[in-house]
């Protein structure tokens, strides 16, 4: 995904025609978190708590399925070459840590794809098996019920042609478009409300660190990716970010 130019709706506060299947976005009211980003208590309507989803491993679910739940969620694809992939990287780290502190029963870093047609379920298992870790959750579902969630979540993207030369990771063949979209991180809940939100591309802890992206996915990477991994684009957010907001809303200790 090429850095997108697109904007966040619900940052900017911009008033935009939203597609007939969305739900508004709602106004925003919160203050800043200490850690980075900013807290507010918005419920999620409850006809986007319904929309099926389906997982790596062909499990559907719903976002009402996982209520009793903190969720951490981030929008990706797996097919990008730009910043993606270091989102990964990140939403592995707090997969890791939830494990690590044992809290996998109450607590989830969940991906949730801008491109369905392109990211099947067994897409998703190839991407995630690159990384040897299952600590974290992707997920997919129907073109209609994905951008229905990512637009009420003020992320809307946009399909353009890709760039010439760009091979896809698992088939070797060349892609004929990119998604450009914008790059959020939340937290939903266990009540099923929205409560925290940071915007920007992922900084990655150690980005120096051996094979911190897998090595198949790092020689995909473009020279901006390269770029974006050890110096990424403002804004951006941090793990330590989403651990502050975890410890401040809601009391859990994880991470470093």
């Amino acid at each position: 995904m090429r850095k997108s130019s697109l904007l966040l709706v619900v940052a900017v506060g911009l008033v935009f025609i939203a597609p007939s299947y969305a739900v508004a976005t709602p106004p925003l009211t919160g203050h800043a978190a200490r850690a980075g980003g900013t807290i507010f208590d918005v419920p999620i309507p409850s006809s986007l708590l319904s929309i099926p989803l389906t997982d790596a491993n062909g499990k559907t679910f719903t976002l009402a399925s996982l209520k009793g739940k903190t969720v951490v969620l981030t929008d990706f694809l797996s097919l990008c070459n730009e910043i993606c992939p270091m989102t990964s990287v990140n939403m592995r780290e707090i997969g890791d840590a939830i494990s690590q502190a044992k809290l996998a029963s109450s607590i989830m870093s969940l991906e949730l794809t801008v491109d369905p047609k392109r990211d099947t379920p067994a897409r998703l298992k190839s991407y995630q098996a690159l990384f040897n870790d299952s600590h974290w959750t992707l997920a997919t579902g129907s073109a209609s019920g994905v951008n229905s969630l990512w637009s009420w979540f003020g992320v809307y993207s946009q399909v353009v042609k890709s760039d010439s030369g760009v091979i896809d990771w698992m088939t070797g063949k060349q892609i004929t478009y990119d998604v450009n979209h914008a790059d959020v991180i939340v937290i939903i809940g266990p009540n099923l409300h929205w409560r925290w939100l940071d915007l920007g591309s992922p900084a990655v802890t150690n980005p120096k660190a051996k094979n911190i992206v897998p090595t198949k996915l790092y020689s995909y990477l473009s020279s901006g990716g390269k770029t974006n991994l050890i110096t990424p684009q403002q804004p951006f957010w941090t793990t330590g970010a989403v651990y502050g907001a975890l410890k401040e809303i809601f009391q859990i200790k994880i991470g470093k």
